[in-house]
């Protein structure tokens, strides 16, 4: 495979398509269990300062603040800032909701634990994807905690394996159809991504890219970036083998 750069067009990967294929299926339910699965990994207990971010449209921040948490909020579309607030008022809580890429996050020792979940890291080019988790690090009160959630490097193989190095991916919705056809660059240890969308008589493509890490890989990253430090576990907190669907990352200031 050619080597490519890395690419994501956030306001379209994000966009009206989002919103329409992947926002129905983040339930109530779904969100309170993963905060719970979150809660029991990183070890915290209510009233601790907690930072989310991104946070999107806030479906961890408003379930960790009814919990009793001091959560901040931080994301770059306000468009998922503003579905934030809404919900966070109609939940009757209160999350510190910002405007902010996290290529600028400049927190300083301000929060106990720090969350970035939902295949959220690894956009960038690896020395951008290097100062952002230095910038986590940095957010974080000596002993805070960073939990990072992100698929699996091997959970594309198999299907690549029998596919001629391609792999794809469908949600459906009624008659409308979201699909993501992923290269593998095996070198780069990337996947690279093109999402075609079929919504009534309206089809649109755009492309994206994603960073992948084997466990020893991150681990250097973490150590890298400052944690005193760092180990790896699937998304339930069992150890990571080749059968995890996800690679979760807990590392300490």
């Amino acid at each position: 495979m050619q080597q490519r750069k890395p690419h994501v067009d956030f306001d379209l990967l994000f966009g009206g398509d989002y919103e329409y294929f992947e926002i129905p299926f983040l339930t109530p339910e779904l969100n309170a269990a993963e905060v719970s699965q979150m809660i029991k990994l990183a070890g915290l207990d209510p009233g601790m300062r907690i930072l989310d971010a991104p946070c999107g449209h806030g479906r961890h921040a408003n379930e960790l603040a009814a919990r009793g948490f001091d959560v901040t909020g931080a994301d770059r579309d306000e468009r998922f800032l503003s579905r934030a607030r809404r919900n966070a008022s109609d939940l009757g809580v209160k999350v510190d909701y910002r405007n902010l890429d996290l290529r600028e996050m400049d927190f300083q020792a301000e929060f106990d634990a720090t969350f970035s979940w939902y295949s959220s890291f690894g956009y960038f080019d690896d020395a951008t994807d290097r100062d952002i988790l230095r910038r986590y690090r940095l957010a974080l009160r000596p002993g805070g905690r960073f939990l990072l959630d992100m698929a699996s490097p091997y959970r594309l193989v198999p299907s690549m394996a029998g596919n001629r190095g391609t792999s794809t991916y469908v949600r459906r919705r009624g008659a409308d159809v979201a699909l993501d056809i992923i290269e593998l660059d095996a070198a780069a240890s990337r996947h690279y991504a093109e999402r075609i969308t079929i919504r009534g008589d309206r089809h649109q493509r755009y492309r994206y890219s994603v960073r992948l890490f084997t466990a020893p890989e991150i681990l250097e990253w973490f150590a890298s970036a400052g944690f005193a430090e760092a180990r790896v576990m699937d998304e339930n907190g069992d150890p990571f083998t080749v059968l995890s669907r996800r690679l979760t990352v807990l590392g300490t200031a």
